[in-house]
């Protein structure tokens, strides 16, 4: 006679939210007064410096309008189609470590697809 096989439970943990960014990401969610302006302001320094570890890793050197492009159209994809970058989000890092992937998934993407890649653009 065949044992069953064991059942294993996988454990997930999540990181849990702070209270400042669950309220943050309710409100731009939400469509509150100033939800997404707070968003930006909050993650605004984030998106930058994942910007310009990014284009440093792939050896791309970015002018202050190229960074600049880059940094609108990382707001743009998050807060397209009804934000839903941010409504897939599921809880299982925290929001900076989430937005990180997003920011960094999204500025490979543009430099693969665009000009900013050129090769007046890169260093060295």
């Amino acid at each position: 006679m065949r044992k069953k096989p064991h059942k294993v439970r996988r454990l997930t943990l999540y990181t849990p939210m702070s209270d400042l960014d669950s309220e943050l990401l309710a409100r731009c969610l939400g469509k509150k007064q100033r939800g997404w302006e707070d968003f930006v302001d909050r993650f605004l320094g984030l998106v930058l410096h994942v910007i310009d570890h990014t284009a440093l890793t792939r050896e791309v050197h970015l002018g202050r309008d190229d960074r600049d492009t880059l940094c609108e159209k990382v707001f743009m994809a998050i807060a397209h189609d009804d934000f839903r970058l941010l409504r897939h989000y599921q809880g299982r890092s925290s929001l900076t470590t989430y937005l990180t992937t997003v920011v960094r998934r999204v500025v490979v993407r543009i430099l693969l697809n665009n000009a900013l890649v050129g090769n007046d653009r890169r260093t060295g």
